[in-house]
């Protein structure tokens, strides 16, 4: 049994190796039903527990007895679990707490050993809790349409490395991948595209209502983002008549950007706008919309201001918070306003003045680090180089603060990977790009103490599980593989 168990993102307190503890079926069992109380869906996620052979009671024996408690001097989030043969017991701040615990001894069930009969976790205690509220990873389904089986399997894996929040990238210039009520056209025009000229596809509104009850159960909140006003030839497509020009469009299969953008003032672009984020703001349940801003290399600094700050009082009437890339720092916006940085390519000095000045937030997604799709190095054929390549190490070792030079820590609401999909058509190909830099990136979003060393071999043993569950993932070279 390893002297560090392999748990990523690594948990802030970990007590010294204490050996090894029975894991009985019984005390699973005990565990789960003092969760279910207060803790529904931890307790739901150990029921499905699975170890890498079979749970049997060990004969002439008692269980090991299970407690779960609420524990209000526990942070938001936060949870404490220390298991041994004398005892399993868990505490948490609050059920999303729980579900991290739960998470936690998930992670030592898959590494579970057994010996004539018995199977073993090691005697594991650990406090913890996140430094940041907003843990994320955003997943681009307009260039390459991945549908609600991929998004449910990227739920879960974004759920065992405790990230709260999926931001689904919902339209661009080769798709529109969401019913909007009111504008069919989007759905018969729009949708049916992807690059390359492949078969596209949406979401129902149905099929999104139940993304957010699936990932709502994984403690994950769906952040929609519906990009403009550049980045919007689908929507121009199925309805020319928000296109600067009123001409129609054919469907674009390239993955340019910057070219397109609506009319900015016309009252047709507005209606669009409105039934947009009103059938949103109606069918998401939690409190952001993400309306993109990026790229709008076709406008000016003041067309695009104009439009940015009148968007944002549409949000504001439909009673949500906006959430916009980097672009719409100099813009009046809403308080409240998440802005998300991603590239250096933009003058970021007055970030900072911005941070303290006005009621903004700030998302670190810096590609160099948290660009998901950005290959692993030169020679791989999946992802894009347009920011160098991202391995591993360069996912891990970073700090939010130190892309945000100046702006005040509480400022800085959480990190968010971003997975775009240019290059991606398979499931395969997702987490090819995601493992092993999604638990990096993880790490980094939950404030783990960092350690490079014990994160690759803990990377390792995680390899193992993928090799066992038959996910395909990318053997860097800077981790220290076992098979």
């Amino acid at each position: 049994m390893p002297t560090s168990p392999a748990v990523i993102p690594a948990p802030r307190t970990v007590h010294p190796d204490r050996g090894t503890t029975v894991v009985d079926p019984r005390t699973l069992a005990a565990l789960a039903v003092a969760l279910e109380p207060w803790a529904p869906n931890a307790a739901h996620a150990l029921r499905d527990a699975r170890t890498v052979g079979p749970l049997v009671a060990p004969s002439g024996s008692a269980a090991t007895p299970a407690t779960a408690s609420l524990d209000a001097t526990l942070p938001s989030e936060g949870y404490a679990l220390d298991l041994s043969d004398a005892g399993w017991h868990l505490r948490a701040g609050d059920a999303a707490g729980a579900f991290y615990a739960v998470q936690v001894l998930l992670q030592l069930l898959a590494d579970s050993r057994h010996d004539a009969g018995i199977t073993t976790i090691p005697a594991y205690a650990c406090e913890d809790a996140p430094t940041y509220p907003l843990r994320g990873i955003s997943f681009d389904v307009a260039r390459h349409f991945f549908g609600v089986p991929d998004i449910e399997r990227l739920v879960d894996l974004a759920a065992t490395y405790r990230l709260n929040q999926l931001h689904l990238h919902l339209s661009d210039d080769q798709g529109w991948r969401l019913e909007i009520e009111g504008r069919p056209l989007l759905l018969e025009r729009a949708s049916a595209n992807d690059v390359d000229g492949g078969p596209g596809g949406y979401l129902t509104l149905a099929e999104y209502e139940h993304l957010q009850d699936y990932a709502a159960a994984r403690h994950i909140t769906v952040v929609p983002e519906i990009d403009m006003p550049g980045h919007t030839h689908a929507a121009q497509v199925a309805y020319p008549e928000i296109s600067p020009d009123g001409e129609p469009r054919e469907p674009y299969a390239g993955i340019e950007v910057g070219f397109s953008n609506v009319h900015l003032t016309s009252a047709e672009t507005w209606s669009f706008v409105d039934d947009v984020v009103g059938t949103l703001a109606r069918h998401t349940r939690g409190p952001r919309l993400h309306l993109g801003g990026d790229e709008a290399h076709t406008l000016t600094a003041e067309e695009y201001a104009a439009f940015v700050e009148r968007l944002g009082i549409v949000v504001a009437e439909h009673g949500k918070q906006l959430v916009m890339w980097q672009e719409a720092a100099p813009v009046q916006l809403p308080a409240g306003t998440l802005l998300q940085f991603w590239t250096y390519d933009i003058d970021t000095s007055h970030l900072a003045d911005l941070a303290r000045e006005r009621d903004v937030r700030f998302v670190a997604s810096p590609a160099p680090h948290a660009y998901l799709d950005l290959k692993h190095d030169e020679s791989q054929e999946l992802g894009l180089t347009w920011a160098g390549t991202v391995e591993v190490r360069d996912a891990y070792e970073w700090e939010p603060a130190s892309v945000l030079p100046g702006v005040p820590a509480d400022k800085i609401e959480g990190v968010e990977a971003c997975l775009w999909t240019e290059t991606l058509r398979t499931w395969d190909d997702v987490t090819t790009m995601l493992l092993p830099r999604l638990p990096a990136v993880a790490s980094v979003a939950w404030g783990s103490p960092r350690d490079t060393g014990t994160f690759l071999e803990s990377l390792a043993a995680h390899g193992e599980r993928w090799v066992r569950d038959g996910v395909a993932f990318h053997r860097s070279p800077q981790v220290p593989w076992r098979s």
